[in-house]
């Protein structure tokens, strides 16, 4: 595996503007914020003034620590002709949470390790090579011959380590990686602290709640894709508006025979948010995609408008389209 270089062009609007807003996705996870946070230091020590934004509340427990770093008011900024735009993560700015007429008259830089979304951006580097957003990060510091301090390695190392399950999502072939993690590490970052933020501090009513959604998990597609499910009422019983979905889907996924995984967290009535991950070959980020969405091969997400069980029809016929094509690359009409 080789990263690609960071493109001059982008070096260069990383020193050309006096301020940069720095927006992530909406339900940010921790390779979101933690990539706006390193980039953000980077940016503060070359004497930039800078603003990390993010939609709130938070809903993952190993980030609600970082919400107070966090502006949340598009309003109170007034960016002039000197202002970029950074986008962390994601390219699209409809998925910020904030107002896209508003965002779209700024400059653009994009820094994304997803190969899925618009190609858009005056200044671009996207890598889906890349297991996360902060490696590419980590290489803008390196670019600039500069080293981050111990509080920032251990930011870039957590988003890291929660976008590769703490590794067990790379492949092989990967040396280039662990070579750039390591650094982290003899820079500060604590393996084991990070583990710890982001395993520890669960409620009973989490544990409940995976309870529930490992019950009522059934198998799809030739027992093939595991579908679980939750709603409000859920949340509301339980008392929690948080799961350990790391841990859940590491569980739904050692179940003998399962290729994907897929959670559906119904937001209301008409909204859904879909969790995706998969085993072997079958790509959910083309999924995810498909449904408005995005992310990795083994590892997306979406917000889709409907019922559930709309939902999941969808979801489902584009699972046993891609599994038809795994299965009969040349089109034999055999009957998936």
């Amino acid at each position: 595996m080789n990263f690609a270089p960071v493109p001059s062009a982008v070096m260069e609007g990383l020193s050309f503007y006096d301020t940069y807003i720095l927006l992530g996705h909406e339900q940010p996870d921790a390779d979101c914020l933690c990539s706006q946070l390193g980039l953000a230091d980077f940016l503060k020590k070359t004497g930039k003034n800078v603003h990390i934004l993010a939609a709130k509340p938070f809903d993952r427990p190993e980030t609600l620590s970082l919400e107070s770093l966090f502006e949340s008011d598009w309003n109170a900024l007034n960016p002039d002709e000197k202002t970029l735009l950074v986008l962390l993560d994601l390219s699209d700015i409809k998925r910020t949470g904030f107002p896209a007429k508003e965002l779209d008259k700024l400059p653009r830089m994009v820094i994304d390790h997803h190969d899925s979304g618009k190609a858009e951006g005056d200044y671009r580097y996207v890598d889906p090579h890349s297991p996360s957003t902060t490696l590419l990060v980590q290489r803008i510091w390196a670019e600039a011959g500069m080293e981050p301090d111990r509080e920032t390695c251990n930011i870039l190392f957590f988003g890291f380590a929660t976008d590769t399950g703490f590794f067990r999502h790379l492949e092989d072939k990967t040396d280039e990686v662990f070579n750039a993690v390591a650094d982290l590490v003899r820079g500060g970052a604590s393996p084991n602290r990070t583990f710890r933020q982001i395993s520890a501090g669960r409620t009973l009513g989490t544990r409940r709640l995976m309870g529930r959604i490992m019950e009522r998990s059934r198998f799809y597609c030739k027992d093939k894709v595991l579908i679980s499910w939750e709603d409000p009422k859920d949340r509301e019983e339980l008392g929690t508006g948080e799961r350990d979905s790391d841990k859940l889907y590491e569980m739904l996924q050692s179940i003998e025979g399962c290729e994907a995984v897929v959670l559906l967290r119904m937001e209301n009535d008409n909204k859904c948010i879909v969790g995706l991950r998969s085993n072997n070959d079958i790509d959910v980020g083309r999924i995810a995609s498909a449904l408005g969405g995005g992310g990795h091969k083994k590892a997306a997400g979406a917000a889709s408008e409907g019922s559930m069980d709309k939902v999941k029809a969808r979801i489902l016929a584009l699972f046993e389209e891609q599994l038809y094509q795994l299965n009969f690359p040349l089109g034999k009409q055999n009957g998936f």
